[in-house]
């Protein structure tokens, strides 16, 4: 049995799923109100003459990465494929304190790594290495330039503002006076790896930039705003600068605050395209027959790939009460899952699965606020977030943490996250 529930956790694994997990992907487009998003992205760089810059929003967990690692896979096919770098951008800036220059470098290490390690192309460092000279006094003795590669000299970039806020501060002072001199740098570097990526039958690289959904919307300052305003407002001709098509991901928050057409337009769209929540449940409260579904179908497809029976995994009922709980969100029906493997045996008890879902109620309850519940009492009611200058950036947050999920499946509307605990007794 050991051996079994080994087996089951690792299958409900809830990283986005890749090329090589194509069996588990369950198609949830028309449960979730955002038919032909994958075709949509893709056939906007592929119809257009110029470089396009397409922003992508969506709940944390509503599936954005593993869509756009069908977007990948979609402009790596056909005749006209494009060399396609999916970056975890993450892995190289701070989520609380990043900016343009962060960014960029996270995303050009990136670049090189992946065209080293998926077609050896290793680019060089060429205007890259003067600046590293410039700045090698943050970097420590032990960090040589001489004949470095522009993967090695960007991961030690990466690797000094992403560890040290002081430093970070530093080398952002002394790089924004060179920051249009950068980008045309970035622009020639490219311009050389599409030169050698077009040798290898490809019609040129595109650029999916993952994870800055996750950068901070919190308010530092009147001034400056959040991180996620500064990068995608005040840098946004930086940011939109590639000499290539470029998707990115952008906090949900962000998107539907009084910022929200803002962007859009700055971007040059009519609207922005949104990963939005399955519908398991109408706003009436009935259940959603269609999106229940295509839950049991994530369930049923990992099961059977891990060769278990469902009467051998769950007890009678306690498979939907998962399903409820999640409250369409796909990576957290998993990790549901997942973390009932642990708490208890196999069959999975209602028991085991309510103690699961309190410890995520227990987390909410020391996060909200009495301000906060006004706006949940509100969207509990009207299923509207009704957002003025005074609470917009109380709905930013509640909407960030996923204590309001965002349906827009026509009509759009709100709800609250069913693992909320009971608004407090006054």
């Amino acid at each position: 049995m050991a051996t079994d529930v080994k087996r089951i956790y690792q299958i409900f694994d809830p990283a986005p799923l890749s090329e090589a997990d194509r069996d588990l992907y369950v198609r949830l487009d028309d449960v979730r109100g955002s038919s032909g998003l994958v075709t949509r992205l893709t056939k906007t760089i592929r119809l257009s003459d110029k470089p396009t810059f397409q922003l992508l929003a969506g709940h944390i967990g509503s599936g954005k990465s593993t869509e756009l690692r069908r977007v990948q896979k979609e402009l790596e096919t056909g005749d006209a494929r494009f060399f396609t770098v999916f970056c975890q951008v993450l892995e190289d800036i701070d989520p609380t304190d990043a900016d343009f220059p962060d960014v960029l470098m996270a995303i050009m290490r990136q670049i090189a790594q992946q065209l080293r390690e998926r077609i050896g192309i290793k680019l060089k460092p060429g205007y890259f290495k003067q600046r590293w000279e410039d700045l090698k006094q943050f970097f420590g003795s032990e960090v040589k330039f001489e004949s470095l590669e522009l993967e090695s000299g960007l991961g030690n970039f990466t690797a000094a503002i992403k560890s040290s806020p002081s430093t970070r501060h530093e080398i952002r002072k002394a790089l924004e006076p060179m920051t249009d001199s950068l980008i045309g740098a970035t622009n020639d570097v490219l311009g050389k790896a599409i030169g050698e990526v077009i040798k290898k039958g490809y019609t040129g690289i595109a650029i999916i930039a993952d994870d800055l959904d996750k950068l901070s919307v919190v308010h530092q300052s009147e001034m400056d705003g959040s991180v996620a305003d500064r990068l995608f407002l005040k840098r946004r001709d930086q940011l939109a600068a590639f000499r290539c098509p470029v998707i990115c991901t952008v906090p949900l928050s962000l998107m539907y605050s009084c910022k929200g057409q803002q962007m859009a337009n700055l971007y040059g769209m009519t609207a922005l395209p949104v990963v939005p929540m399955t519908k398991i449940f109408e706003h009436t409260g009935k259940r959603h027959a269609p999106g229940f579904e295509k839950f049991r179908e994530i369930i049923a497809r990992r099961l059977k790939q891990a060769e278990t029976k469902e009467a051998d995994v769950f007890e009678s009922e306690v498979r939907d009460r998962i399903i409820e709980y999640s409250g369409g969100q796909p990576r957290v029906l998993v990790t549901l899952i997942r973390d009932s493997l642990v708490e208890g045996d196999l069959p999975l008890s209602k028991a085991t699965v309510d103690t699961v879902a309190k410890k995520v109620t227990h987390s909410y309850a020391r996060q909200l606020r009495e301000e906060h519940w006004k706006i949940i009492d509100q969207v509990q009611k009207t299923h509207k977030l009704k957002r003025t200058t005074g609470n917009d950036s109380l709905c930013m947050e509640l909407l960030a943490n996923r204590a309001i999920l965002q349906y827009p499946n026509d009509p759009e509307w709100y709800a609250p996250n069913p693992l909320l605990p009971k608004r407090p007794k006054k």
